[in-house]
């Protein structure tokens, strides 16, 4: 397995697509940081950026990998190895490889233009919505058979954890505005892993200004401390359940 995933991850770092891709994030951070002379609106334009970027990018490389990889996977189920070990190496090269990629370019850039105060807790949500949604992606390529259909889903899922999600919440607070229903808020703010990220990431500033709707509510009613320790049970629990449940599919997949 070690030696599978190193190989794999190793190729994936030759593409020109890793290039590329590091190449953005630094300039984007870089691009941020020279735009103004205030540290703190830069780190948190770069930090609003990757909440966007990194989902969608990593859901849509994972998925099209995945489906680019089929033939080299029916290769090594011909080999004597467990199946599990597969996935696993082929999970965690993709992983691997995207952590690095975004890890050296943003730690590069917060360290040459910044004083890195906030480093590690970018660091801590990139590394997470890199692990969830490679996770959901790979659910969704081994459930989906067609390669359009399975990248198409993946984008769609995107847009609904980015912007649809929050409106749908948004509508619902106001249509029952009468009741007491903001408690239930923090519920509903824990089925999103990018919101999630976002509070982690504003508890850590303190600014409560910029937390969102459910943000706000977070600390109002559990306060900073607890709510960032129910967030990383929940995004531990992102990561578990899609993982668990791309597994099975992949265990039971006809190829």
């Amino acid at each position: 397995m070690i030696k599978i995933t190193k190989y794999l991850t190793l190729n994936i770092l030759k593409s020109k697509f890793m290039l590329v891709y590091g190449v953005l994030l630094f300039v984007i951070c870089v691009g941020l940081f020279t735009l103004g002379n205030d540290q703190d609106k830069a780190i948190i334009g770069i930090h609003n950026t990757l909440l966007i970027l990194i989902p969608i990018v990593v859901m849509i490389y994972t998925v099209s990998h995945i489906y680019q990889s089929t033939d080299f996977i029916r290769l090594l189920l011909t080999q004597p190895i467990q199946r599990k070990y597969i996935f696993f190496s082929q999970f965690l090269s993709n992983v691997f490889a995207l952590l690095l990629v975004q890890l050296s370019a943003i730690g590069l850039a917060l360290v040459l233009f910044s004083d890195g105060s906030f480093l590690f807790s970018i660091m801590v949500n990139s590394t997470f919505l890199t692990l969830i949604f490679s996770a959901i992606s790979n659910w969704i390529a081994f459930s989906i058979d067609e390669k359009v259909k399975g990248i198409g889903t993946s984008i769609l899922l995107g847009i609904y954890f980015l912007a649809i999600y929050d409106g749908i919440i948004l509508m619902l607070i106001q249509t029952m505005s009468e009741y007491p229903i903001e408690k239930y808020g923090i519920t509903l703010s824990l089925f999103n892993p990018i919101d999630l990220c976002r509070i982690l990431f504003i508890f850590k500033i303190d600014i409560s200004a910029l937390m969102g709707l459910t943000g706000a509510i977070m600390e109002k009613f559990i306060g900073s401390s607890l709510g960032s320790t129910i967030i990383y049970i929940v995004l531990l629990l992102w990561i578990g359940f899609p993982l668990s449940f791309a597994v099975k599919k992949f265990l039971k997949k006809d190829y």
